[in-house]
C-alpha cells in the first residue's frame, strides 16, 4: 500500500474521531449549561493554590438553612465579568443542593477537555491530509 494511501486513511480516521469528539463535547457542554443554578453565599473554609487554580473548601446553606460543605476547584480566569478567584458565592442546583460549582455555567471542565482533544484531532487531520497530498505528488513524479 502506498504511503499516500496510509496517510489518507489516517486523515479519514482523524476526521471521524474529530466529528465524534465534537458531538460528544458540545452535547456535554449543553447538558451542563442547562442545569438551572441559583447563586448562594458561601464561606471559604480553606484553600490550596495549585498552578491553574485553587482548591477551595466552602460551606453554604441548603434550602432549609442547614450548612453544606463542598470541595471546589476554581480555575484562575482572566476574563471580563469573571471573578479571578473565589468570590464568596457558589452556584447550586436547586434539585440537588449538594451540586455546587464556583461558576454559573456549571460542570463544563470535562466537556471543554473533550472539545480541546477534538481540536487537536482536527489539526492532526489537516496535517495528515496535507502530508498525504504532498506524498501523493511525490509518488506521481517520474523516478
Amino acid at each position: 500500500m502506498p504511503a499516500s494511501s496510509v496517510l489518507a486513511l489516517v486523515c479519514v480516521g482523524c476526521v471521524a474521531l474529530t466529528v465524534v469528539l465534537a458531538v460528544v463535547g458540545f452535547r456535554a457542554l449543553s447538558v451542563a449549561r442547562r442545569v438551572p443554578r441559583v447563586r448562594v453565599p458561601a464561606r471559604e473554609l480553606s484553600s490550596t493554590y495549585v498552578g491553574p487554580g485553587t482548591f477551595v473548601d466552602v460551606e453554604y446553606p441548603d434550602p432549609h438553612g442547614r450548612p453544606l460543605r463542598a470541595h471546589l476547584f476554581v480555575w484562575l480566569v482572566r476574563a471580563p465579568g469573571v471573578p479571578y478567584t473565589f468570590d464568596g458565592t457558589v452556584w447550586v442546583d436547586p434539585a440537588n443542593p449538594a451540586d455546587a460549582t464556583p461558576r454559573r455555567q456549571g460542570r463544563t471542565t470535562r466537556a471543554t477537555l473533550v472539545l480541546i482533544v477534538a481540536a487537536v484531532t482536527a489539526a492532526a487531520a489537516l496535517g495528515t491530509g496535507v502530508a498525504a497530498l504532498v506524498v501523493r505528488l511525490g509518488e506521481s513524479l517520474p523516478a
